[in-house]
Order: structure tokens, then C-alpha cells, then sequence
């Protein structure tokens, strides 16, 4: 799924996405316009979020999905989904281990082991994707 953002400042989020701590006030480290591909998805509360590298070399990171206009909404045929009843994270969409118990805690705590299977998914959707663009062409 590619997404472009359309807002790097919390001004305009939902009510929802307040609730979990962002301000009006939060600038988010992401460039107006451009072009994002997303690595999975979640809700977090009543607030869906976009997981995304914003740069080579850094690490994923989750943001408010109202940030974003999706541009493109083909999800990789290899993502699952699961639900949580209880948790702040009540439902999460991505590539099998970001599913896994635990693993979306250590990707975000930057573990090692997690971080590497990131980048190993991420070339598989990004290869994915420029499969399908070159299809659009």
C-alpha cells in the first residue's frame, strides 16, 4: 500500500489519536507530499496507524493514518491479520511476524532480531510493489 502525506503536524488529528498523547503541537518526521510505502498496520485505541520507514538507514516507525491520503491500496498478498480484545493494540495487519507475541513490542524497543526481519519484509513488499507499478505502466 502506498500512502502520500498530506500533514506533518498533529493540528488536525481525530480526537481519538489526542487521546493517546499527540498534541496539536506534534511535528511528525515526515515530508508534506511525499510518497510512503507501508509496512503494516494497526489500531492503537480507537486510532489507526500506518507502519513506515521514512528513510533508508532509519527505523520503522508507526503514525497516524490521518496523515496520509493512500494512493495506492494493494496490500501484499502475504499479510495476516489478528485481533487483541483488551489491549491497546486491538488489531494489528502485516507481514506474519510482526503478528507474532511479542514482536511488535521488539520492533518498536528496536531489537535486533526484529529490526532484521523488518528490513527482510520490507524488500519482499517493496520488490511486490514495483512488480505491480511496472504491471500499471
Amino acid at each position: 500500500m502506498k500512502v502520500i502525506c498530506k500533514e506533518n503536524t498533529g493540528f488536525n488529528l481525530l480526537e481519538t489519536t489526542y487521546e493517546i498523547g499527540y498534541t496539536k503541537e506534534t511535528v511528525f518526521g515526515l515530508d508534506k507530499n511525499k510518497n510512503y510505502t507501508v509496512y503494516g498496520i494497526c489500531q492503537w485505541r480507537k486510532s489507526l496507524h500506518f507502519l513506515i520507514m521514512v528513510e533508508e538507514g532509519n527505523f520503522p516507525s508507526w503514525y497516524p493514518a490521518e496523515l496520509f491520503n493512500v494512493i495506492d491500496n494493494m496490500l501484499p498478498l502475504e499479510w495476516y491479520f489478528d485481533y487483541y480484545v483488551g489491549s491497546d493494540i486491538s488489531a494489528v495487519w502485516g507481514y506474519k511476524e510482526l503478528l507474532d507475541d511479542n514482536r511488535f513490542d521488539e520492533l518498536m524497543e528496536r531489537n535486533k532480531d526484529a529490526v532484521k526481519v523488518f528490513l527482510k519484509r520490507k524488500q519482499e513488499i517493496d520488490e511486490l510493489l514495483d512488480c505491480h507499478n511496472q504491471q500499471q505502466s
